[in-house]
């Protein structure tokens, strides 16, 4: 089979969007459509070979044996409007809340879904908060109040009303407006938020990742250290695609009136921006944690978890860095001759129960 450069995708959509099961051999797989618009899985290095296996979604289950968590998030997927990210992770935290992946999945998924209700309430009173700066009006008594507060909630709707005419632009039609900006905004939150939002957090995470694996490469004489330093040129790359997608939607959120009197026109390029920045760190989270828990470990486990992590890395796809692709051409092709091997006994297709209770315990670790 030709290398794994070969098969590298054009688009994300072609890529597809990374699961989380807990079935070793399935591991951080990705889910995308086919051309009949079907679901389709994308399994790498099947039993020690190289290249990717696409294997229909309703087959899966046949094609492999999987935890039982895995059957209900099969089901899950199937069953939901889509395949982006942001829809495999709902189905992700709904089937680790059911507790077929163990209790600390399931305080993972609820921390999770706390974090998104509190980002949710924060960059909706951030983004009135810009608003009404955008137009010379203070927030101090709204904060004084409390935005949840009958008194604030009152206040808040007569400086709206006051921003609304300032923008020309009726009090319902300004609400809708940044309605829809939080929905986009929610996952990024914004530059001056006292709180980081989740995907400024995985960014500033796989930062760190990038600089643990090259010291880790630098000082390791084992065959896996071209391997590290492949994965954390992945790393910078990706980093720097999505440093670029960030500054553009800071920029706009700095440009606020305009923002909000031109939405019609910014809405699909915040909508755009959003999502390439969701598509660009898909799958890096169960990644860094994989290697922060691989690090305090033995130099074996430590070379296992390159392997592990090289197996699944998301490339770039074409589109998004077809210069960073010529670059990184030779490396790939000579790391991939040393970086599979097999999680389940393809002959006799029985999982290895201690990899599946290691996924499930940094899946613990994920929101």
């Amino acid at each position: 089979m030709r290398s794994l450069t070969n098969f590298a995708p054009s688009t994300f959509e072609e890529r597809g969007a990374a699961v989380a099961f807990t079935t070793p051999v399935l591991a951080q797989t990705r889910v995308r459509k086919d051309s009949r618009d079907q679901l389709e899985v994308l399994v790498p290095n099947l039993s020690e070979g190289r290249g990717v296996y696409v294997v229909p979604w309703k087959s899966l289950p046949l094609a492999f044996p999987m935890t039982v968590h895995d059957r209900m998030l099969h089901d899950l997927i199937a069953r939901a409007d889509g395949c982006s990210p942001d829809n495999i992770r709902k189905a992700v935290l709904e089937a680790a809340r059911c507790g077929l992946a163990g209790a600390d999945a399931v305080t993972a998924a609820e921390a999770a879904l706390r974090d998104d209700d509190e980002q949710r309430l924060l960059i909706n009173y951030q983004l009135i908060v810009e608003a009404l700066k955008a137009v010379g009006l203070e927030s101090t008594d709204i904060l004084r109040a409390g935005l949840g507060s009958d008194e604030g909630q009152r206040l808040t709707r007569d400086l709206m009303t006051r921003a609304a005419q300032r923008l020309s632009l009726e009090p319902t039609e300004l609400y809708g407006r940044i309605a829809e900006l939080a929905v986009l905004m929610e996952p990024i939150g914004l530059a001056s938020s006292p709180r980081p939002a989740r995907l400024r957090r995985l960014m500033r995470d796989l930062l760190g990742f990038r600089d643990s694996m090259t010291d880790w490469a630098t000082d390791n004489v084992s065959e896996a250290a071209p391997i590290g330093v492949f994965c954390a040129e992945v790393a910078e790359h990706t980093v720097n695609h999505a440093r670029n997608v960030m500054g553009q939607l800071d920029q706009a959120m700095a440009a606020f009136e305009m923002l909000l009197r031109q939405w019609e026109t910014k809405r699909p390029q915040i909508r755009k921006a959003a999502s390439r920045l969701s598509w660009l760190l898909d799958g890096w989270e169960y990644l860094i944690l994989l290697w922060g828990d691989a690090v305090a470990q033995d130099r074996h486990t430590q070379d296992m978890a390159v392997h592990d992590i090289f197996r699944v890395i998301p490339l770039l796809p074409k589109d998004e860095g077809r210069n960073d692709q010529a670059m990184l051409a030779d490396k790939l092709t000579t790391s991939q001759r040393r970086s599979v091997r097999a999680y389940v006994d393809w002959r006799s297709g029985q999982l290895d129960v201690d990899l599946v209770m290691r996924i499930e315990t940094i899946k613990g670790k994920a929101a």
